[in-house]
């Protein structure tokens, strides 16, 4: 038996999207958009943003915290090694940058992952 968005099964009752929109709940995808807009009014693209997913969940999300990096193999223009950076970026505003020389890729891949695995440790040990 179905109705009002509810299937009754012997196992238990099943909730589809959440129910029927009640006050205050977007009617319709138009209507999300134009809160969401009026939500995420005035802010920096890197800040966090209201966002409705499936079935007007509403979603506060943000990268605050991000890594960039950029290395360049051995070649001629650019040398022997590969060489570059590990950038860190805090609300996109660069607060951390690191530069990596090794002479193969098995060393640099396992140094540029110990120092962001450190980096992730630190952080969220200075979080908690």
């Amino acid at each position: 038996m179905e109705s009002n968005n509810l299937i009754e099964h012997s196992y238990g009752t099943i909730v589809i999207n959440g129910g029927n929109p009640l006050q205050g709940c977007p009617k319709d995808w138009d209507e999300a958009k134009l809160i969401e807009e009026k939500l995420n009014e005035n802010k920096e693209e890197e800040e966090p943003q209201w966002k409705f997913d499936c079935g007007f969940k509403l979603d506060y999300d943000s990268s605050i915290i991000k890594i960039s990096s950029r290395f360049y193999p051995p070649k001629t223009h650019y040398g022997e090694t590969w060489d570059g950076t590990v950038s860190v970026y805090f609300m996109d505003k660069k607060i951390k940058e690191k530069k990596f020389d090794y002479p193969t890729l098995e060393e640099l891949h396992k140094e540029v992952e110990d120092y962001v695995k450190k980096l992730i440790n630190d952080i969220g040990t200075s979080i908690v």
